[in-house]
């Protein structure tokens, strides 16, 4: 992929997906006339294939206007998706300290990807972070 650093969210995503063989399409457009990009259903910026329908927002460090957007903003496009047996994720990208192999933080960084699942319980929207 080149200089990880100049990677965005959107690249990072899309390598990892690949990297495991889950095949997606890039579901945000730029409108050349508003010059704003708009996110299919208002939520999502890719759609993947696996073991379903995955919806996925990419974002970066800053993850609570997302969370609004997907639990509040847009909760009828997300209720809707979720009720017919689409999935729901979040993939906030930052950066971490990468691990030597003595288990201590080294100087080097790597970007990780912050995955939370939104899930719907008896009608109710739920934000939940998966622990990998």
């Amino acid at each position: 992929m080149g200089d990880e650093d100049m990677a965005t969210s959107m690249q990072r995503t899309l390598a990892d997906l690949k990297k495991y063989n889950i095949p997606y399409w890039i579901v945000e457009n730029y409108n050349h006339f508003t010059k704003k990009r708009t996110d299919m259903f208002n939520i999502f910026d890719v759609l993947a294939l696996d073991n379903g329908f995955v919806g996925i927002q990419i974002c970066g460090t800053d993850i609570e206007p997302h969370k609004e957007k997907i639990l509040k903003e847009h909760a009828k496009n997300t209720t809707i998706w979720l009720e017919n047996g689409g999935r729901v994720e979040v993939w906030a990208w930052r950066k971490l300290k990468k691990l030597k192999k003595n288990g201590k933080k080294g100087k080097q960084s790597i970007w990780v990807a912050r995955i939370v699942d939104v899930l719907l319980v008896n009608n109710e929207l739920y934000w939940e972070e998966r622990t990998l």
